[in-house]
């Protein structure tokens, strides 16, 4: 199964997603800030979806550099999708090197497909 990790630190909203992307054969890790999300990467990750705006003001986006540096157990190149309520972010987020940038909010469906269409076009499906 596709690892994924479901970065958000709204409860509500991961447990939303983590199960959504289950639903359609996806194993999920949801994590509330950086630290756990970097705990948990590892060389089976193959995606995070990232929400940028964090609790206690810290950003999703330190998580997109901190992945394209090399610094965490998932490889530099793993998929990474940004998500926000402030479409203003969608430029950093993809200067940054995020491989999408979705608006929220989206379709449920929405998700899923980004995630398969990326990972099969980088051949890690």
């Amino acid at each position: 199964m596709t690892q994924i990790i479901v970065v958000d630190d709204d409860n509500t909203n991961s447990s939303l997603i983590k199960m959504l992307l289950e639903l359609d054969g996806f194993n999920v890790e949801a994590c509330e800030d950086q630290q756990s999300a970097e705990h948990a990467a590892s060389s089976e990750t193959r995606a995070f979806v990232i929400d940028c705006h964090l609790a206690r003001g810290r950003s999703g986006l330190d998580l997109l550099r901190a992945i394209r540096a090399g610094n965490t157990n998932a490889a530099e190149e793993t998929a990474v999708i940004i998500t926000s309520g402030d479409y203003r972010r969608e430029d950093e987020s993809m200067n940054l090197g995020a491989n999408l940038f979705l608006l929220k909010p989206y379709p449920p469906n929405a998700l899923s497909e980004a995630i398969t269409e990326i990972l099969t076009k980088g051949g890690q499906l």
